[in-house]
């Protein structure tokens, strides 16, 4: 009888674990993709205004719900139709001609685990997509300072987003460890001595 009771405990504990196991790398690959780069990069100084913008994440974003706005000094968004998606990397075509200046993109994707992330990234041109110098300085300035604010304003979401992930690792650090410790409490439960049933 003790042994009969031993071992369903012991086949038990290792159902719970298998279960865990299998469960674990789903729960992994729930956490949100990451934007690994972005080309300007951030914070960087170019030339003229690109043609485009490209962001690449680590997995591949999911083509509904993605916007990119790239806003030039005075808040103009100057990207011209919608973005795409080729594998990993987003791609947002400018308007030609598009001003000199420092330009803020805020974009926003659909995760691979279809969860919505977003965020902010700023660039600064020297000369026009078409290789018009930039404004005078003193217009330059005030224009840059102008788009400043809707950075900041934008940066909240993006650390949201990041917070989120941070607790989805959390959870899946306690769930492991509750496997662990019922998994040891159903194996010592079944192994100990003189117990009757």
């Amino acid at each position: 009888m003790r042994t009969s009771a031993r071992a369903h405990l012991l086949r038990a504990a290792a159902s719970v674990l298998v279960t865990a196991a299998a469960l674990l790398p789903g729960a992994a690959a729930q956490a949100h993709d990451v934007i690994e780069s972005t080309n300007p990069a951030d914070g960087s100084t170019v030339a003229t205004v690109p043609a485009s913008v490209v962001l690449t994440f680590d997995h591949t974003p999911i083509g509904v719900g993605t916007e990119i706005l790239v806003k030039d000094p005075s808040g103009t968004n100057q990207a011209d139709g919608p973005a795409k998606i080729v594998d990993t990397d987003v791609t947002q075509a400018l308007k030609p001609g598009a001003p000199a200046g420092k330009y803020t993109v805020v974009w926003r994707v659909v995760s691979a685990d279809s969860h919505p992330i977003e965020g902010t990234f700023t660039f600064t041109a020297k000369a026009a997509g078409n290789g018009a110098p930039a404004a005078s300085s003193a217009q330059g300035s005030g224009a840059q300072a102008a788009a400043v604010p809707s950075a900041s304003a934008q940066a909240a979401p993006a650390s949201a987003s990041s917070s989120s992930g941070i607790a989805l690792w959390i959870g899946i650090g306690a769930a492991v460890l509750l496997v662990v410790v019922l998994g040891a409490f159903f194996v010592r439960r079944a192994l100990k001595p003189g117990r009757e049933e």
